[in-house]
This record gives C-alpha cells, structure tokens and sequence, in this order.
C-alpha cells in the first residue's frame, strides 16, 4: 500500500507541473529525483540508474529512431512530399475525414517510438481549412496512432507477452482483434465527429493516378516498413535507410544535409525521451511497481479484478507497453490459467494494461502529440477516459469465446 501511495503522489506531482505549463523535459527528471529521495534511494544507486536509462542499448536505439523519424518528417515536408502526400489521398478519398485518421493509422503500422510526432504534420494538413481545435487534432493523430499496438507481431509489447505466456502471436492477434476493431469504430465518434467531409468534393476522373501520386510520396515510409516487416530490420536501420534514399533522391549535397540535421533534431523532445526514460528506470530501482504488484497480488481480490488493476496502473506508471508487460506478466500467469494460460484472461490484462499507457500522462506519443498541437494536455486527455473505456469492453469478446 505504501508503494501505491508514494508512486501516486509522484503521478498527481507530474500532472501539476504538466498542468502549470512546465516542459515535460524538466518534469520527468524532476519527477525522478523526487520519486527516488521518497525511497531514499542512495545517490550511487540513482546515478547508476540514470547512467542505465541513457546509454543502455534499448534506450539508445529509441533515441535514435525518434531522431530519424524527425530527420525523415523534415525531409518530406521541406521538399514538399508531405503535401503531396496528403492532398493526392484527399482526392483519392474524398473525405478529409478518412484522410485525418488514415495518416496515423498507417504510420503506426511502423513501431517507432514517438512516431506520432511523424504523423501529426500529416493530420494538420488533412485538415485543410476545416475548423478544427487543437485538441481534436490531437486526439485524432493519438487515437489512431494506436490501433496496431493491440495485434502486431512487430510491436515487442506482443512479442513480450507471447514470449511470457506462450501463447502463439497468431492466438494473441485474435484474441486482441476486438480491440484494434473497437479502435477504429469508436474513433469515428469521439474523435471525427463535427469534422465536414470536404469544402469541394473532388471529381472522380483521376482518382487512379492521384492514389498512384500517393503511393510514390509515401514509398520512403513503406520502405521502412518492409524492411522491418520483411527482413526484420531493427526501425532505427530502416529508417536510417529511408533517409539515405530520400537525401540520393533529391539530390541533398553536405551542406543541405548539416541544415537538415540541424532543423529537424530537437533537442527539446530528445531531453523528454531521456527523462522519460530516467523516470520509468528509477521506477525500477526503487522497486516501486514490483511493491505495487505484489500488495494487490496478496490482497485475495477477485482475478478479474487483479487482471485489470495491476497492468492498467503499471501502464499508467510507465506509458510503455513493454513496461507493464514486462512487468506484470510473470506475476499474473498464474492467475491467467493452468499449464496453458486462457487467451481471453491474457486479452484482460494486456487490454487493461495499455488502457493504462493511452492514458499516461508520460506516454511519449501523447506528449509529443499535445506539443505538437499545442493542446491543452489537460483537455486532451478528458476526452480520453470514455473511449478508453468502450475500446477496453471489447475485452468481453475473448472472455466469451475463450
């Protein structure tokens, strides 16, 4: 209990400063160094974790892959393929609708770490002149952002939990499915309602060939795609790869590449990875979450009941999915069934667990996406809670069947 009390306390202390318009990149340190004098953690043991977080393999390679996600956003928008990108799908459409929540969705089939920094440009400019406030932009580009979290095999928070229970990534796609389809219907309630189709409605003699504009101004994004999904190329080498293709591409000389790097890299968002990252490996040091887990697994509640409290608050602890998987799993098998754990329980907790990282107030993707925008964090993330809530219903399906 007194883990839950001190972890939380942390949690309400981020969520002030966030509220009072503090940078994310000084509240998670700030957070850290507070967390960490609560448990009295000794000076040698918090300089170890921070040197840990920062240069630790993992971490580097997400640092790395937000950086180039950066560096390939800048390229596409200054050349101007970003336009092309999204008008030539709004002709192909026809509904900006369609066209704003799309973008995310197909970003997001590549699992990059703060990848909803890359699709936010395209939401913004999906738009177009429809009034549309901040926050609902935000809420798109997130929302979206997310469907394939629930069911890719390319997702390391799906490789983790088949690892764990043994379960086959087919099994855990199906039993997740119901999620991701919940995702995408509910999207089109809270998140595009108000929005117009379009000012004029484009005519349909050269839809094919502006599909056709499309697939060619996004072949840098599909090239990183098939590179991970096909040759299992890590995403910070395939979209390195994609890079180097677009600078030969467009003919970017040494100079034009140095002004790239230099306006593309913020600094800003790669001292917020670094203090999320410092944060979420102090939460290990301490211990914190392990004390949580096992208060609630030594409390007899019903296993329904431990099955969504303990990923879903570990998810909100970390704004991770391997996190609370990582964390939670081994602790929950058996709860989860006999030799053969029950995908529907399995569904439970990974549902409820990422339930809690889409409302995280340090999931990266959502940081990045409110600064973006320059939503309001807080609003953005009222309007959160109720469909949050109707896509974790859906864990009724697997239950069911399973």
């Amino acid at each position: 209990m007194t883990d839950l009390l001190k972890t939380s306390a942390v949690l309400v202390l981020i969520v002030i400063l966030l509220r009072r318009k503090v940078s994310m990149a000084a509240v998670m340190p700030i957070g850290a160094l507070v967390l960490a004098f609560i448990y009295l953690t000794p000076p040698r043991s918090f300089i170890k974790a921070v040197i840990t977080a920062v240069f630790d393999s993992k971490s580097l390679e997400m640092t790395v892959t937000l950086m180039l996600t950066m560096v390939m956003e800048n390229i596409l928008r200054t050349t101007g393929m970003l336009r092309r990108m999204v008008s030539s799908l709004s002709e192909a459409l026809s509904d900006r609708r369609l066209v704003m929540a799309a973008m995310p969705a197909m970003i997001g089939m590549l699992p990059s770490p703060g990848g909803a920094i890359f699709s936010a440009p395209m939401v913004n400019e999906a738009a177009g002149n429809a009034v549309v406030a901040p926050e609902q932009k935000a809420l798109i580009n997130y929302w979206y952002r997310h469907i394939w979290e629930y069911v890719s095999p390319l997702y390391p928070g799906i490789i983790l939990a088949a690892g764990i229970t043994g379960l086959s990534t087919q099994t855990m796609f199906l039993a997740n499915l119901p999620f991701a389809i919940s995702v995408a219907a509910w999207g089109v309630f809270f998140c595009l309602k108000g929005i117009g189709r379009q000012e004029i409605q484009p005519s349909l003699v050269g839809r094919r060939q502006e599909f056709l504009t499309f697939l060619t101004m996004i072949s840098p994004i599909m090239l990183a795609l098939l590179l991970v999904v096909i040759f299992r190329v890590k995403a910070s080498l395939a979209l390195g790869g994609a890079v180097l293709a677009l600078y030969a591409v467009h003919r970017y000389s040494p100079p034009m590449i140095l002004k790239n790097l230099r306006e593309s890299v913020s600094g800003k968002a790669v001292f917020l990875v670094i203090g999320i990252l410092i944060f979420q490996e102090v939460l290990r040091t301490t211990g914190a979450l392990a004390g949580i887990s096992n208060f609630f697994a030594a409390s007899h509640m019903p296993v329904y009941l431990l099955l969504f409290l303990i990923p879903f608050i570990a998810g909100v602890m970390t704004g991770l999915t391997v996190g609370y998987v990582g964390i939670t799993f081994p602790l929950l098998l058996p709860l989860m069934g006999a030799a053969t754990p029950s995908p529907g329980l399995v569904a439970l907790a990974f549902g409820s667990g990422f339930a809690g990282v889409m409302l995280s107030p340090i999931h990266l993707c959502y940081v990045l996406t409110c600064e973006y925008f320059q939503a309001d964090i807080a609003r953005v993330y009222h309007r959160l809670f109720l469909p949050s809530a109707c896509v974790l219903a859906a864990v009724l399906i697997p239950l069911y069947f399973w």
